[in-house]
């Protein structure tokens, strides 16, 4: 009974570390400016109001902020359009690449055996790094502040993980399975899009939510490559900590709620799979 309860008290200990700041940002969200900075703070808005929303989303709402002056709205609105695009792209591009690297990988020995690891090894480098480089090439051939110029540079660093990944899980695919499938005429392809691929969904889907939040939350390449009309999710609540925006909470606290938003709702979507695919392969007869 003891250790019962004091499970009990660690989960509720964890669960109000990390839920604490959420819902923090979800109160600050819906308070009025001149509850943004009250003194004593005031937890819970005494007038519930959309406005930090609305300055959000309307390009024709202003906002005080405390370093003075007013700042325009509609850029998260903007922002939230610009990373969807881009990181959707990207994610689908680095999946679907990716993964057929990655059986290649795995039932072929394509590279050698070292060779997915030299892929995932384009993670282990700083990516400031191969800022100067890309921005010079970058800029020669017209991709700077351009969609499908941020969408090649996430797919390329998102490969390396999504190989790295999706390989340890096609090795878990019996070969004899596949084998099977081969005698009764299947394409190597269609062996993999039948049987492999099936399989190995639930770690397929979480590899995909895991790329997904690498690339949703990238702040540097997303700063350097793209002007403020493109500016993603990440770069737009950098901004806000900017002397020439002004620093405006609520619409921080918005924007930070519509951030987390398609996330948890990506994982709400696909959680049956989830559990399942970050254990895929965990026990071994």
């Amino acid at each position: 009974m003891t250790g019962f309860a004091a499970r009990w008290a660690v989960l509720g200990l964890a669960l109000f570390v990390f839920l604490t700041p959420v819902v923090w940002l979800v109160l600050m969200s819906f308070k009025p400016e001149d509850q943004w900075v009250s003194s004593p703070p005031d937890w819970i808005p005494n007038e519930w109001t959309i406005f930090s929303y609305q300055y959000l989303w309307d390009e024709g709402t202003e906002a005080r902020t405390i370093t003075g002056g007013d700042a325009a709205g509609g850029a998260g609105k903007n922002a939230l359009f610009n990373s969807l695009i881009i990181v959707c792209s990207a994610t689908a591009a680095a999946m679907l690449i990716g993964t057929l690297a990655a059986y290649s990988m795995s039932k072929f020995r394509t590279g050698g055996k070292n060779f997915a690891l030299w892929v995932l090894s384009i993670r282990f480098l700083p990516p400031i790094i191969f800022t100067v480089p890309l921005l010079l090439i970058f800029n020669d051939i017209g991709l700077i502040n351009t969609y499908h110029g941020l969408i090649l540079i996430y797919t390329v660093f998102a490969i390396g993980f999504v190989v790295w990944m999706m390989k340890g899980f096609f090795d878990e695919v019996p070969r004899d399975v596949e084998e099977s499938a081969r005698v009764d005429g299947c394409s190597w392809f269609g062996t993999m899009w039948r049987i492999s691929l099936p399989l190995v969904v639930p770690g397929f889907v979480a590899v995909l939510l895991l790329t997904f939040i690498l690339l949703w939350t990238e702040l540097l390449f997303a700063v350097i490559f793209l002007n403020q009309d493109k500016h993603t999710i990440p770069v737009e609540l950098f901004a806000f900590f900017s002397a020439s925006r002004g620093i405006a909470w609520g619409p921080q606290a918005a924007l930070s709620i519509m951030a987390i938003a398609p996330i948890l709702a990506f994982a709400l979507l696909i959680q049956r799979y989830l559990i399942r695919g970050m254990t895929f392969g965990a026990v071994r007869e």
